[in-house]
């Protein structure tokens, strides 16, 4: 005999059997939002003793951190400051490294202001050259970076069971200063998808839908400025989330997506625009000639990843424009054995960067990035002087 539902129920009742209770779950917090935004780093450009360079500091907040470089050679050097010695007024003493060992050091006349003078002093201290320098932005861009954030049930406990949809996202934006009619694709590009009072709702939007099918999902949208001169603006955008699976692992993921913009029009270039026709099968040879040094470097320690770049596609996170060459950077979109370089890891990448020189024979003489290659005295002829 079949008794439907309710009335097997009530006899359930009637025999004096109780449901079993039900254990509240604990409140869940609602979603915080969180919002802060930091001057770019000021750009100088001027000499050290007869040497064109030109140099990046930050506000200094913690110190003084940057980079510069001589025009001539493009190579990026770094600078830093122990916020320890850091004093409002006083001079500034910046440490300059490379490959993080000691090549110089600079003493400035502070405060930083447009006008920067002071010397520069070889590692052994035998050698001391004057700096001269001054703050410019007729072929660069000042900007601001921004960080918008919003967590969802963001557990304290990462044990806690009862707290298995805490989700997270991330994103950093550049507001540039002053935003000029020319720079307005690059704004669209970098900047703010849609106006400040609706940052939050369109950020919990993005993460809700997420977590409909990735639950414990984490979003970390990074920008890095690698090249700001020469009318050239050379950005990487590292994308980096995770998700939960059904066995309880994590799935990760780094990818990287790079992009130079010209700033005389905000258009993102193409190596169509710097390269001459038909450049494909010279480029395609030199990336894979780097790549095979890779493949046998003691970073990655056997041929684990022999078949990255011998498809003869270009990476998918495209190339970046650099003081000293074309840089590009393999993921597991390009080869799939990048994806497993370790347990709980996040994908592996392979960069590589070209130098100019050995591009010069696909490389356009005039164009976008006319400036640079002058100002590396890499042009024929009359055009380096």
């Amino acid at each position: 005999m079949r008794f439907r539902l309710p009335v097997l129920l009530w006899l359930l009742l009637a025999s004096g059997l109780e449901a079993p209770a039900q254990t509240p779950l604990p409140a869940l917090p609602p979603p915080r939002f969180d919002y802060y935004s930091r001057p770019g780093p000021r750009h100088w450009r001027g000499t050290i003793g007869q040497q064109a360079v030109t140099l990046e500091l930050d506000s200094g907040r913690w110190g003084y951190h940057g980079q510069y470089y001589y025009d001539r050679r493009g190579q990026i050097l770094f600078l830093s400051q122990d916020s320890d010695k850091a004093k409002k007024g006083a001079q500034i003493q910046l440490v300059e490294t490379d490959d993080f060992k000691a090549t110089g050091s600079f003493r400035l006349n502070g405060p930083l202001r447009a006008q920067l003078s002071g010397t520069w002093r070889s590692p052994d201290g035998r050698r001391t050259l004057p700096v001269a320098l001054h703050e410019t932005y007729t072929d660069a861009l000042a900007y601001d970076e921004e960080t918008w954030e919003v967590r969802h049930f963001f557990r304290d406990d990462f044990y806690d069971s009862t707290r298995l949809d805490s989700a997270e996202l991330r994103q950093y934006y550049l507001q540039f200063r002053p935003p000029l009619a020319a720079t307005r694709p690059l704004q669209v590009a970098l900047g703010l998808p849609t106006p400040p009072p609706r940052m939050n709702r369109y950020l919990d939007s993005l993460l809700r839908a997420r977590r409909n099918g990735q639950p414990d999902f984490f979003f970390n949208g990074d920008i890095y400025v690698v090249y700001n001169s020469n009318h050239l603006f050379s950005v990487v955008q590292p994308r980096r989330f995770t998700a939960a699976e059904e066995d309880g692992g994590m799935n990760m993921h780094e990818w990287s997506q790079c992009g130079t913009y010209d700033l005389r029009t905000g258009v993102r270039l193409t190596l169509a625009d710097i390269l001459v026709p038909g450049y494909g099968p010279q480029l395609r040879r030199a990336l894979l000639q780097d790549l095979k040094s890779v493949w046998g470097s003691a970073h990655y320690g056997n041929s684990h990843y022999e078949s990255v770049g011998t498809n003869g596609k270009l990476p998918a996170s495209g190339f970046l424009v650099t003081g000293t060459g074309l840089r590009f950077s393999y993921d597991d979109r390009d080869e799939e054995s990048l994806g497993f370089p370790g347990p709980y890891h996040a994908d592996r990448e392979i960069e590589i960067e070209i130098p100019y020189e050995a591009l010069l024979p696909i490389l356009r003489p005039t164009g976008p990035l006319a400036a640079l290659l002058q100002e590396r005295h890499l042009l024929p002829g009359k055009a380096n002087h």
